[in-house]
């Protein structure tokens, strides 16, 4: 498979990326002598880390790397945090025209897995804080 992005090193020690449509030459020493493919990636992002990780001094990369995974984990695990936040999840389960159901609300739940609270009671801090108000028995319309 011919991948779009790849992480080309050079004999001077330099990687660097480059479409595979382009001409190679080192973007540090200028060669066209020294340079081989080392990987392929599909999309620019991918190719982004891996020549800043090619890049690193060998000397600190093991320690940089693990600080950049780490910062990562915590970055994914508060995002997470998020997603289960209770407004954010009544946001989630309200439909193109604003409105709010319980069963719906009840889908979102389950599919965060969260079984801690119920959407009833979700719905009744919503309401009794001014945030909804009841269009049915069991719809609900966002008021701000």
């Amino acid at each position: 498979m011919a991948y779009k992005f790849n992480l080309v090193n050079c004999g001077c020690g330099h990687s660097f990326g480059t479409s595979g449509s382009r001409v190679n030459y080192c973007t540090k020493c200028g060669s066209t002598t020294n340079i081989k493919n080392v990987t392929g990636f599909e999309n620019a992002e991918k190719l982004s880390v891996a020549v800043s990780t090619a890049n690193i001094p060998k000397e600190i990369s093991d320690e940089l790397i693990e600080k950049i995974q780490k910062k990562e984990n915590k970055h994914k695990s508060s995002s997470q945090n998020k997603s289960s936040d209770p407004f954010n999840l009544m946001k989630k389960a309200t439909d193109i025209d604003g409105n709010l159901s319980k069963l719906s609300l009840d889908e979102v739940l389950i599919s965060e897995g969260i079984s801690d609270t119920t959407s009833e009671h979700l719905i009744g801090q919503a309401e009794m804080q001014g945030l909804l108000t009841r269009v049915t028995q069991n719809t609900w319309n966002w008021l701000s």
